[in-house]
């Protein structure tokens, strides 16, 4: 017989049992899984203390040590606690028969935690089988209705313990939008408010939080004590940001200063250590008896510089080791006298990074005994790129690792805090090489407002929680992970072929912003025409958009407002705005040339801005104003690092001139003709140069709002033309594209074509250079030059060379290594993919025990070239400054190139790493000597974080075209998958 849920047998007796040894928590969490169950069934059942009261298959809840219906049941040998007893965080589900004296019972489901925290994901866990979302309540989410439910006879699971310890996020530039919502739904940073958060972090398998805190102060708010005191009831650990140590939030000190506060009126150890001293001790004596990680050490005001710039490296050091000791004193003193029982962490955060390092004159605090037993939390560079990670040597460490990123950033070169940017393929790849450092102690990661980043938060904890699952061993599956995740929201409302629009929708539109966050976007990124880019994003944009759209219509209207919030809003709001930089981009450029065009551009560009502002207040107005403030972060024309100043795009409109004008220009290029005899009238298209391009294009543009004709001439039977003849006026009519297409079997011994275009003003003469490159003798997998340069794909290679394991000790991993190599990471590039050395600790010198990816291509003179590398904008893993690649060309000497300068260094003020960051990608040129045809050039992977997206190759000082993603891949004699 099998374990039975259904609604008849809802109705006829009580389902849980709920005893009153149980956590407070517990029950709590209990009550929320037995609103899913009413959510699934139509009928909310009951629980009972009494196991009389039971209905005929109950559920029997209950954490080890607090529960004596499971100490009897282990007794009585129906279910083994042994296998999650002393564990952290892990439940048993397990189908059992009733044990005699349970009249009635036929069957149970028993949920048995190792701890708080076990029960309650065990207690999910079931609403998951039920087909419930962990957005349920936080996103209104509706379940399918289901008749029955049943789990075999025999029936038994039991989890595993979480790969990362403490995993969390940080609700953080909370204004104006997060704190406009809780305001208006809750009445503030309240009990209320946290209690909605706290369940969402629960159902996604977190445990921790960083609470907001710039305006709130989470241990007053609650009102009073209540918001810790419910984090501790329901099992959440409460820690605080990097910048505010022993349980106290910055806004307090703000809040509690003065000339004659117990306090000081001055956040400095060194003029107001009594007062900061008592500050830190009051925290401690007012939360310490709840479930912290307690933040240590010390950062300047609004998380800013704790010394002035006149103090030396050695001044900030002492000033932060008496911090620390003065800190592990006071906790010892009200928290726990063990400071080994205490979780304590330490960020090194920004400038505390080199204080923990020191230098060559000046120990830093690494090793030091006032960080015995403290997690050192490194960081990324607040754009989801990793700092310094722990060497082999440090990784010892007592205390552990902690992690902390983001998914959100108030800061500089361009802040971005409006709607989720995050690309998943992107956090796997960051996120799984801190783990392989040793990263296992804490994860968190600051998600701003929480709202429209619910799918790469859900990724960060499951990712955190197995990373067996989705980690370094599960490369290339976040594909799989979004497939889960839409039908685990979607499933219940939407066929096959929508949810794979959705994953379509979602993959794309973090794609895009992937290649630049809409923040920092603005008219000038992308290239208006050369390689076609702006009108390929345009055309992909608008296929996105279609799909939302689709999607829109035929939702059923339960899940609209869970699909506007969860995918609509934030895919339409990213399209919309990219669009509306490309169409101005494009409009200038048009404008520049007089193109009555760019008037159209110009309405277009209005119409984004428009529609930017309706998508907003549709937000703010769905399901009965559930998100109203969470869209009213500024996001458009950021000239600053924040929002100050920042600007609409301009527009420019043209006016006519008077008589009639037309323009041809060849697509793709930045070629131009009004076909004056007195300026440039001759265009040379050379798209057929490719043998497997088979058509190519220009535009004729009017200059005026006269009637102006053209004619069309060609001089080749081989080429057809798309049009003629024809007449603009600017108006209704302001420019036509002509396609050319080529039948090369039609060519005879020809290579040479002219297309004459007849205008008012002149005639453009299109000279058509169809010579194929030589193809004989290469072999395949060659790319071939045919437009001045050779750009490959790095997922393209035609080699690649592994080498053995570290063994024991080589990388501080010890042996049962894989072999080491180049692995593509698909989908994470900005134009295609990307490769990289895994495993990802490993360190080689160059040369034969070194991995490689080998490309072919041929070029049709000799000479000097260089070979420019895109890579991820990565950061070097050590305080060495070294991030480095071999290159090697027809089996020459190997260059050893470090992808960044000398005086590399993290933050504003470095170009380096802001045009890095914002454009999310790093170029680097290296000289390089090729011979006529065939040439060979190996990529070899020398130090952790080398992430390798594309190679462009071009004659020395003769760079392609000017563009944003780099010139579209060379012809290739024949691919091959990877």
């Amino acid at each position: 017989m099998s374990f039975i849920i259904n609604r008849n047998l809802l109705q006829s007796g009580h389902l849980f049992l709920e005893e009153k040894e149980a956590y407070s928590g517990v029950r709590k969490m209990a009550g929320k899984v037995l609103d899913d169950i009413g959510n699934v069934f139509g009928v909310r059942p009951s629980s009972t203390e009494s196991i009389g009261q039971l209905g005929a298959f109950p559920v029997i809840y209950g954490t080890i040590g607090k529960s004596p219906a499971l100490d009897r049941l282990h007794a009585l040998g129906l279910v083994n606690l042994d296998d999650i007893r002393g564990k952290r965080e892990v439940y048993l589900l397990q189908v059992i028969d009733a044990p005699a004296g349970w009249t009635g019972v036929k069957k149970a489901l028993i949920i048995a935690g190792s701890d708080k925290r076990g029960t309650i994901y065990g207690l999910f866990r079931l609403s998951e089988m039920l087909g419930v979302s962990p957005f349920v309540n936080w996103i209104g989410l509706p379940p399918r209705k289901r008749d029955s439910f049943e789990l075999e006879d025999g029936y038994k699971y039991v989890s595993k313990e979480p790969s990362v310890r403490y995993r969390g996020f940080f609700i953080n530039d909370e204004w104006p939008a997060f704190g406009t919502w809780c305001t208006r739904r809750f009445g503030g940073f309240n009990a209320a408010m946290y209690e909605h958060v706290f369940e969402l972090l629960l159902r996604l398998k977190g445990n921790y939080l960083w609470p907001a805190m710039w305006s709130a102060r989470f241990y007053d708010d609650g009102p009073g004590l209540a918001n810790a005191e419910l984090a501790d009831e329901l099992g959440v650990v409460i820690g605080s940001s990097h910048h505010e140590p022993c349980l106290r939030q910055g806004e307090e000190y703000r809040y509690l200063r003065g000339p004659g506060s117990i306090y000081g009126d001055a956040w400095n150890f060194r003029t107001n250590e009594a007062g900061i001293t008592r500050f830190w001790e009051d925290g401690l004596k007012r939360g310490g008896r709840f479930e912290n990680v307690i933040t240590l050490g010390m950062r300047g005001e609004q998380d800013t510089a704790i010394l002035g710039k006149e103090a030396t490296l050695a001044d900030n050091i002492s000033l932060l080791r008496d911090v620390l000791r003065t800190q592990n004193r006071l906790i010892r003193e009200h928290v726990n006298p063990d400071l080994k029982q205490v979780p304590r962490m330490l960020a090194l955060y920004k400038e505390v990074e080199p204080f923990f390092y020191g230098d060559d004159e000046t120990p830093g605090l690494a090793g030091s005994e006032e960080l015995d037993g403290v997690i050192l939390m490194f960081c990324d560079d607040n754009f989801g790129n990793l700092r310094t990670l722990p060497t082999a040597d440090m990784r010892g460490h007592n205390g552990g690792y902690g992690m902390y990123y983001h998914f959100d950033y108030h800061g500089g070169p361009v802040s971005y805090e409006w709607i989720n940017s995050s690309h998943l393929p992107k956090i796997w790849e960051q996120m799984t090489q801190a783990y392989d450092f040793g990263i296992r102690e804490l994860w968190i990661v600051n998600v701003g407002d929480i709202a429209t980043q619910e799918l790469p938060l859900s990724f960060f904890l499951d990712l955190a929680y197995d990373f067996d699952r989705w980690g370094t061993s599960a490369i290339n599956k976040t594909g799989d992970y979004l497939e889960q995740w839409v039908r685990r929201q979607f499933g219940a409302f939407c066929g096959e072929e929508d949810m794979a629009a959705i994953r379509r929708l979602l993959d794309g539109y973090t794609k895009i912003a992937h290649n630049r966050r809409p923040e920092a976007m603005h008219p000038g990124v992308y290239h208006p025409v050369n390689f076609r880019e702006t009108d390929r994003l345009l055309a992909e944009i608008d296929s996105l958009m279609d799909i939302a759209e689709t999607l829109r219509r035929k939702m059923d209207e339960k899940a609209l407002p869970a699909y506007y919030a969860l995918v609509y809003y934030p895919a339409m709001g990213n399209l919309n705005l990219q669009k509306m930089h490309l169409l101005a981009g494009k409009n200038r450029w048009l404008a520049n040339l007089n193109c009555m065009e760019a008037n159209r551009l110009a309405e277009q560009v209005k119409a984004c801005l428009e529609r930017d502002r309706q998508l907003v207040d549709e937000y703010h107005a769905i399901d009965g104003g559930r998100w109203f403030g969470m869209g009213l972060s500024e996001h458009i024309g950021f000239t600053r690092w924040n929002e100050d100043e920042c600007r609409y795009p301009a527009v420019m409109n043209v006016l006519p001139v008077r008589k009639p004008r037309l323009l041809v220009a060849l697509d793709g290029t930045d070629r131009w003709s009004e076909g004056s005899s007195w300026h440039v009238n001759r265009l040379t298209l050379t798209d057929f140069r490719r043998p497997d391009v088979t058509e190519a294009s220009f535009t004729i543009y009017a200059l005026g709002d006269r009637e102006a004709d053209y004619e069309i001439a060609c001089d080749a039977p081989w080429l057809a033309l798309s049009s003629v003849k024809g007449t603009l006026d600017g108006v209704a009519k302001a420019a036509e594209t002509v396609t050319v297409a080529i039948d090369r079997g039609r060519m005879g011994g020809e290579t040479e074509a002219r297309i004459t275009v007849t205008l008012p003003n002149g005639t453009v003469t299109i000279v058509v250079d169809a010579a194929l490159p030589d193809l004989d003798g290469l072999p395949p997998m060659t790319f071939v030059e045919t437009d001045g340069h050779v750009s490959i794909e790095a997922a393209h290679y035609a080699d690649r060379r592994d080498v053995p394991p570290a063994g024991a000790g080589g990388d501080g991993r010890g042996e049962g290594e894989a072999p080491a190599g180049f692995r593509v990471i698909e989908g994470y590039g900005k134009t295609l993919s990307a490769v990289k050395v895994f495993p990802t600790t490993r360190y080689f010198a160059p040369g034969p025990e070194a991995p490689y990816v080998e490309y072919r291509f041929a070029v049709r003179e000799a000479g000097e070239y260089e070979a420019e590398l895109y890579m991820q904008p990565s950061n070097p893993v050590t305080k060495d400054n070294r991030l480095a690649y071999g290159i090697q060309v027809n089996g020459g000497p190997i260059d050893v190139v470090n992808a960044v300068s000398p005086d590399f260094r993290v933050g504003d003020h470095s170009p380096e790493w802001a045009a890095g960051v914002l454009d999310n990608i790093r170029r680097k040129a290296s000289p390089i000597t090729c011979v006529r045809g065939l040439n060979t050039i190996r990529i070899y992977g020398l130090t952790p974080g080398f992430v390798l997206e594309k190679l462009v190759i071009y004659p020395k000082g003769r760079k392609p075209p000017e563009s944003y993603l780099g010139p579209v891949e060379s012809y290739c004699t024949g691919k091959a998958t990877h």
